[in-house]
């Protein structure tokens, strides 16, 4: 029952696999579980998500197919992205890549401090009632109040580039890390280099256990 359930709630999360692993740009029938890979393009990854998510991660689309009786166990933490030089990226969870790194307020309002400055300059006339000549005067005022109201909250970006709602949209198509018997695919979010990969090439690892693969994708 455990395990069922746990094949349930991976398949809540991912893309549909495409018809076999032959699909895919990059793939691999190696004795084992085949698999296959490719790059989505930066296009695409802009519409369904926001730009500054197809500028700063390379999105890899990866899918088990899991031999009939077979049970597979694959981790977003088992990959790697790498250039072949230097170059090695590990996939950022979808709150990472959503937020960029940085972490997101908390739901609870904050009570802070309002201070409140007031100053100003008063000019006025008067006669004086003994000598009955007019006089004048310039004086001056100011003030500062402290109250507890709630400070105004910031600004809110479009529903589309919303953080909390991109991250929906990232969780809801990554890959469904986790046992699972049957064909499962979905996205992996890699950060980018600051420099492209020579050749265009990238490579995908990934480690089933002590069975490290390997796909080459563009």
């Amino acid at each position: 029952m455990v395990f069922l359930l746990a094949l349930a709630a991976a398949a809540q999360t991912g893309v549909p696999p495409r018809a076999t692993f032959r699909d895919y740009q990059a793939h691999n029938d190696s004795p084992g579980t085949p698999a296959g890979a490719a790059i989505v393009p930066a296009g695409q990854v802009a519409k369904v998500f926001t730009s500054l998510i197809a500028k700063d991660y390379i999105v890899v689309e990866f899918a088990l197919y899991p031999a009939p009786g077979d049970t597979v166990d694959l981790q977003s933490l088992d990959f790697a992205l790498t250039d072949g030089a230097d170059f090695r990226s590990y996939p950022a969870t979808p709150e990472e890549a959503a937020w960029h790194g940085k972490k997101p307020p908390s739901n609870t309002s904050t009570q802070l401090a309002h201070v409140t400055a007031e100053a100003g300059v008063i000019v006025g006339s008067r006669t004086d009632p003994y000598t009955g000549r007019q006089e004048h005067g310039v004086g001056t005022y100011g003030g500062v109040a402290v109250d507890n109201r709630p400070a105004p909250p910031p600004p809110q970006p479009s529903p589309a580039d919303d953080p909390y709602a991109v991250e929906g949209r990232l969780r809801r198509m990554a890959f469904p890390g986790g046992r699972t018997d049957q064909p499962v695919a979905g996205y992996l979010y890699f950060p980018k280099s600051s420099r492209n990969p020579k050749n265009g090439v990238y490579r995908l690892e990934y480690s089933q256990g002590l069975d490290r693969r390997e796909l080459t994708i563009r």
